[in-house]
C-alpha cells in the first residue's frame, strides 16, 4: 500500500468512527426498559399490600352447626357457653365456645317463631314473636319446669327483643313492627319479674325512623330530594353493662344502633353483610364484650361473633 493510500484509509476510518459516535449520542435512542412486574428485593412491597388489603376484622367468629342456621337469640351462660334459640323449635341449644359444639339441648315447647332469650339467675326466659313469654327452669337429667305468660302483644307487633335489665330487675320486651299506641315509634315494655306482669306503658321508645349521616336533603344539582323513610326494625336490644348505653340491632339492614334514653338514635354502625347477613341476636358479657349472632342467609353458615367495642 502506498503512503497516499494509507493516509486516505486512516482518514476514512476517523470519519466513520466520528459519524458512529454522533449517531449513538444524538440520533439513536434505545427503547426504555420495561417496568419490573415484581418489586425488587430491597423495595418495601409490603406497604402496597397493606394499602390494598383491608385491616383484619375486630371480632372473633364461631361458625355454627346447621341446626342453628336460623339462630335468633343468644345469651352467655357462663364463660364458655352460649345459650341459643332459633326460629322454628322450642329448644335452647347450649353451644360450647371452646369445643365449638352443642353439648346440651333443653326442649321447653313445640314449634314456633322464637326470637329472644335472656338469663336471670339460673332461669331462662324465651320470647315468641306472637307475644308469648316462656319461663324455663332447667332440671338436671329431666324435663325443665316451664311457665308461659301471654303478654298484651301479638304477631301484629312482632316481638323480637328481650333483655334482662338487672339494675331494675325487669325484662325488657321490644316490638319490631307496630307499637301498641305510637305510630312513628317502637316501644320497649317492662315485664315485672315479681308480679309476672307487663306494663302497657312503654319503659321507653325507639325512634321509628333513622337517617344516615351521609344522607343529603338535596341532590347533586341542588334540588330537594324526596326523602325515603328508613324504618327501624329492632331485632334485639341490650344495655351496655359499663356505659349504660342502649344498643339496638336492626337485622334487616344489618346495622347496630346506639339509642339515647329519650329514644333518639345517637349513632348507626353498619355491619359487614358478608359476616352478618341477618343479625338477630345480641348480648353482652360482664366486661363489655358484645356477642352478635346472625342467621346464615342465602349462602354460608350462621355465626356468633365476639366484638371488642372501642
Amino acid at each position: 500500500m502506498s503512503r497516499k493510500e494509507a493516509i486516505f484509509l486512516s482518514l476514512f476510518v476517523l470519519v466513520f468512527a466520528a459519524g458512529f459516535i454522533f449517531y449513538m449520542k444524538k440520533i439513536y435512542k434505545p427503547k426504555p426498559a420495561q417496568a419490573a412486574t415484581q418489586p425488587a428485593a430491597n423495595q418495601t412491597a409490603s406497604a402496597a399490600v397493606t394499602v390494598a388489603t383491608p385491616p383484619s376484622p375486630g371480632y372473633q367468629t364461631w361458625t355454627l352447626p346447621d341446626v342453628l342456621k336460623e339462630i335468633s337469640g343468644n345469651v352467655l351462660a357462663g364463660n364458655d357457653r352460649m345459650a341459643c334459640i332459633e326460629d322454628n323449635e322450642g329448644i335452647i341449644y347450649m353451644y360450647n365456645l371452646q369445643s365449638k359444639k352443642i353439648d346440651e339441648e333443653i326442649q321447653f315447647a313445640g314449634k314456633g317463631d322464637y326470637e329472644g332469650i335472656a338469663l336471670v339467675g339460673d332461669v331462662y326466659w324465651v320470647l315468641r314473636s306472637d307475644g308469648f313469654l316462656f319461663e324455663v327452669q332447667p332440671a338436671k337429667g329431666g324435663k325443665p319446669t316451664v311457665k308461659t305468660y301471654d303478654l298484651p302483644l301479638t304477631t301484629e307487633n312482632d316481638t323480637e327483643s328481650l333483655f334482662y335489665d338487672s339494675e331494675h330487675k325487669r325484662l325488657l320486651v321490644g316490638v319490631k313492627e307496630k307499637d301498641l299506641t305510637e305510630k312513628d315509634k317502637k316501644g320497649v315494655y317492662a315485664f315485672d319479674l315479681d308480679k309476672k306482669r307487663m306494663n302497657k306503658e312503654a319503659a321507653f321508645y325507639i325512634d321509628g325512623e333513622k337517617k344516615d349521616k351521609d344522607d343529603k336533603d338535596e341532590d347533586d344539582k341542588g334540588k330537594k330530594k324526596k326523602k325515603k323513610k328508613k324504618e327501624v326494625k329492632p331485632s334485639e336490644l341490650a344495655i351496655h353493662p359499663k356505659t349504660g348505653e342502649i344498643y339496638v340491632l336492626d337485622g334487616p339492614d344489618s346495622e347496630l344502633l346506639i339509642v339515647e334514653p329519650s329514644g333518639k338514635i345517637k349513632s348507626i354502625q353498619k355491619l359487614d353483610k358478608d359476616v352478618f347477613p341477618q343479625p338477630e341476636g345480641m348480648s353482652f358479657s360482664s366486661d363489655g364484650s358484645l356477642y352478635i349472632s346472625s342467621e346464615a342467609g342465602k349462602k354460608g353458615q350462621a355465626v356468633i361473633a365476639k366484638i371488642e367495642l372501642q
